[in-house]
């Protein structure tokens, strides 16, 4: 075998430069790649759960906490007890993520659309589950 064979080294370097990208667009608003999609996340689904969020973001659990705790810093989102049961919180998006609403979104929108723009919908359809058969047990 080959070292460009190796798929864990393709799938890496690709996703390599599709985080480099968004890392461009995200530096002047002072968002890390993973803040992004978290508040990405929350535009689709505002009040989740931190455990949703992990779930929706395929990130673990410890991860979700120290990026949370960066976008409350950073007055991006808010952790808010539950109405129906105050020992649990759920995860807001503040005026200001409300305000940058379509700003990210049309990163999200832009960047996401610049690396799929290369595949035809069967291509990109196919690829999906070939990307759901390697994450699969």
């Amino acid at each position: 075998m080959v070292f460009n064979d190796c798929i864990c080294f393709q799938l890496g370097a690709v996703g390599r430069k599709i985080t480099r990208y968004y890392k461009e667009k995200l530096t002047s608003m002072g968002l890390t790649h993973g803040q992004f999609f978290l508040l990405v996340a929350l535009y689709e689904e505002d009040g989740l759960l931190p455990s949703q969020l992990a779930d929706k973001t395929a990130l673990d659990r410890p991860t979700i906490t120290g990026l949370l705790d960066r976008l409350e810093r950073d007055g991006w989102a808010e952790r808010r007890p539950d109405p129906n049961d105050r020992r649990i919180l759920r995860i807001h998006l503040t005026a200001k993520a409300l305000h940058e609403r379509e700003v990210i979104l049309s990163i999200f929108e832009e960047t996401n659309g610049k690396f799929l723009e290369r595949f035809t919908p069967e291509e990109w359809v196919l690829f999906q589950s070939f990307l759901k058969r390697l994450d699969s047990n």
